[in-house]
């Protein structure tokens, strides 16, 4: 029964295009990106500047899913949706909107450093899957040494069975990962551990 369901799943996602038939150009792919601008989040502290890096298999514009009751170990590609954009590109835009701030206001002497670690869709079940991001934040001073740093981490379900609930729920993981952003800041405002990013 669990290779029945694994070999259905795969049919329903190669209904959505395979590597091979978007290579040899049999029809073209569906393009997504992270949506329009997230509502910004209310804050009392400015965020402080940051730059997303997606290096490596990030690079490409592919869109990613994995398997993990058949086969946790392989990475797959829908074949017939791509990423609009590079993935720095797309993470940099969704949270610069979602972590707003106005010009006015003081000027960090930091800046932080997203680099993105994982981003896919993960079929935990022939029936269930979720978009699931990691990015280890980095916080330096400009032109010094690195202040603190933290992994931050989101699992969203994802609404649909296919790249678009893949996009849905990735999507709504970044959002998570700002909030945690923000309230990473204001802890080390709070205890003092960022200070030196303010005096």
């Amino acid at each position: 029964m669990r290779l029945v369901s694994c070999f259905m799943l795969c049919l329903g996602l190669a209904a959505c295009g395979t590597p091979g038939a978007y290579r040899n150009g049999s029809g073209p792919a569906a393009q997504f990106d992270l949506g329009p601008p997230a509502a910004a989040m209310p804050a009392e502290a400015r965020p402080w500047s940051f730059f997303v890096t997606a290096t490596g298999q990030f690079e490409d514009r592919a869109m990613r899913y994995r398997l993990l009751y058949a086969d946790a170990a392989r990475v797959m590609e829908y074949g017939q949706s791509r990423w609009s954009s590079g993935l720095s590109e797309l993470l940099q835009r969704r949270l610069e909107s979602r972590l707003f701030w106005p010009e006015a206001g003081p000027v960090s002497r930091c800046i932080t450093r997203l680099e993105l670690q994982r981003f896919e869709q993960v079929f935990e079940t022939p029936h269930s899957s979720s978009g699931v991001v990691v990015m280890r934040a980095v916080l330096s001073q400009r032109g010094g040494g690195v202040v603190d740093e933290r992994v931050l981490t989101r699992q969203v379900p994802a609404p649909t069975l296919d790249a678009a609930g893949g996009v849905h729920a990735l999507a709504a993981a970044v959002d998570g990962l700002a909030e945690q952003l923000l309230a990473w800041q204001q802890q080390g405002r709070v205890n003092g551990s960022h200070r030196i990013c303010w005096e």
